[in-house]
């Protein structure tokens, strides 16, 4: 017991003597220590999980002129992390990120911009940061310019002008990107019609971590367009996307189960994954109308 006591305390003045070491060099270093010592907290590295210290150091740097500080307080408000959230202040330290030249700061104060989100909403000046923080080399802020001109916001719509843009993004690795980009060639929108060029993007989304390309390769595998129909295929396909809280694919899951379609008939199984997708978006129709059904059988 004694053993054990020593054991804990040392262990307690470890973590005293990491949190003074961290302390320090956001003391001695300009903001980007603090952004550190932030990081290093928020994620348990070399110091004890604690996200209200690592929002405090976010403070700190950025007060200190660290663009990156700025950006992740304003995750942390948009997130509620460390700190209560508030879409006020997010948008508040994206915008101050953005004045620091912070290609991706306007990017996120674009994106608070298009949705309103803590700011008035405004659909010119989000097309007017997207293409700030584009020109600065920004791929996510390529990405929400292309995404503006699909669907005209502040902007003439005009796709062709998105995919060159998706391009370049989804090459540099953003998984949205590549998304939308499988989009344009399923649809034929502003490309040529190109199904095998739809898969492989909506693949590589999918192997990135975007849940909607899952859910969109899913629907190819299932319906053949992806070559042979491949049920069992787009059922795997489905819960990888369900997984990464894509809601479409968790009624697209929860409906090979009822179906029997892939996998073995189980109704609770789908029910509870159309239930999965209830809790990702309450307001999703698809997934509330086939649980009404449900409900009076």
């Amino acid at each position: 017991m004694i053993l054990a006591l020593m054991l804990l305390l040392g262990a307690q003045e470890a973590q005293e003597d990491v949190s003074e070491r961290i302390a320090m060099v956001c003391s001695i270093t300009d903001g980007r220590g603090c952004e550190d010592a932030g990081l290093a907290y928020a994620e348990g590295r070399n110091a004890p999980e604690d996200w209200v210290r690592a929002a405090a150091y976010y403070g700190v740097g950025c007060k200190a002129g660290n663009a990156a500080s700025c950006i992740r307080l304003g995750l942390a408000y948009d997130k509620g992390h460390g700190v209560e959230k508030n879409a006020a202040y997010a948008s508040f330290y994206f915008h101050k990120a953005c004045d620091l030249d912070s290609a991706s700061g306007c990017s996120n104060i674009g994106l608070s911009y298009a949705l309103g989100k803590g700011v008035v909403k405004d659909e010119n000046r989000a097309a007017r940061y997207f293409k700030r923080s584009c020109d600065a080399g920004s791929h996510d802020g390529c990405a929400n310019l292309a995404t503006a001109y699909v669907k005209g916001i502040g902007v003439h719509r005009d796709r062709g002008r998105a995919v060159p843009l998706y391009q370049d993004s989804c090459a540099q690795g953003d998984s949205n990107a590549c998304f939308n980009l499988g989009v344009l060639y399923e649809k034929g929108w502003s490309v040529a019609r190109n199904l095998k060029d739809a898969t492989r993007f909506y693949s590589s989304a999918c192997d990135s971590g975007e849940g909607a390309g899952c859910g969109n390769l899913g629907l190819l595998h299932d319906s053949g367009k992806a070559g042979v129909r491949d049920s069992r295929q787009a059922v795997l396909l489905y819960r990888r996307g369900c997984t990464l809280s894509h809601a479409e694919s968790c009624v697209s899951l929860g409906k090979a189960y009822l179906r029997g379609r892939g996998i073995k008939e189980d109704q609770a199984a789908g029910l509870r994954f159309i239930h999965r997708a209830v809790e990702i978006d309450p307001g999703f129709k698809p997934a509330l109308r086939i649980l009404a059904r449900y409900r009076y059988r």
